[in-house]
């Protein structure tokens, strides 16, 4: 995980947030902006910091069902940001779900920061698509996602063609399609595009992801 990934925890049990956050440390480029004591005060913490996720404990004080209002409002407020649901139910998981969490998983696999990691990184791609789908009529494709982080960063063509292992003219048409897509005239308006659409974020690098 490349860009700098800002992550808020809301749960009411204070140890478990003290141990999420040691998780945390082990992954590189997450800052944890905020921890939540209420679903309330999750809410106001979406608005207000925009997070790029809010990992959201389902059951406070015992009712399920005040995390799944929570996360319903969040959802409602602020669809940018990705919410993962944790419980220590995995039958309440896919409930969850339908209720608007983009993913919900069992407390258990935050041992594992590796595991976390990649939990991470899927349910942020998830949810930055779904809005890009949301805001083009024609969206980019993986590929053209990772050209458009390489022009962010500054790359040229020819470092372009280096790390996707590809012709000039391939990369020359990715470019061509990315700004027909964002429907700008040239690379540096796509770039601001981009990042009003919220598939950059501002304040990033963005080196181009493995393949």
């Amino acid at each position: 995980m490349d860009t700098l990934i800002r992550v808020v925890i809301a749960d009411d049990l204070a140890l478990f947030r003290e141990g999420l956050k040691k998780v945390l440390t082990y992954i590189p480029n997450i800052q944890c902006v905020g921890e939540a004591h209420t679903p309330q005060e999750a809410i106001s913490m979406a608005s207000k910091l925009q997070p790029d996720i809010i990992m959201m404990d389902i059951s406070w004080y015992g009712d399920k069902w005040t995390g799944v209002h929570a996360i319903e409002q969040i959802k409602r407020q602020a669809p940018r940001v990705a919410v993962i649901a944790m419980t220590a139910y995995p039958e309440w998981i896919e409930q969850v779900q339908r209720k608007g969490a983009d993913m919900a998983v069992s407390k258990e696999v935050f041992n594992d920061s590796d595991q976390l990691e990649r939990l991470l990184e899927e349910v942020l791609r998830k949810v930055r698509r779904a809005h890009t789908r949301h805001n083009l009529t024609n969206p980019l494709t993986e590929r053209e996602e990772q050209v458009l982080r390489l022009m962010a960063r500054g790359a040229l063509i020819e470092e372009m063609m280096k790390e996707l292992s590809c012709s000039a003219g391939t990369v020359k048409r990715d470019i061509q399609n990315i700004c027909d897509k964002l429907q700008v005239t040239n690379r540096v308006h796509a770039i601001a595009r981009a990042y009003d659409l919220g598939i950059l974020k501002v304040g990033s690098s963005f080196p181009a992801e493995s393949t």
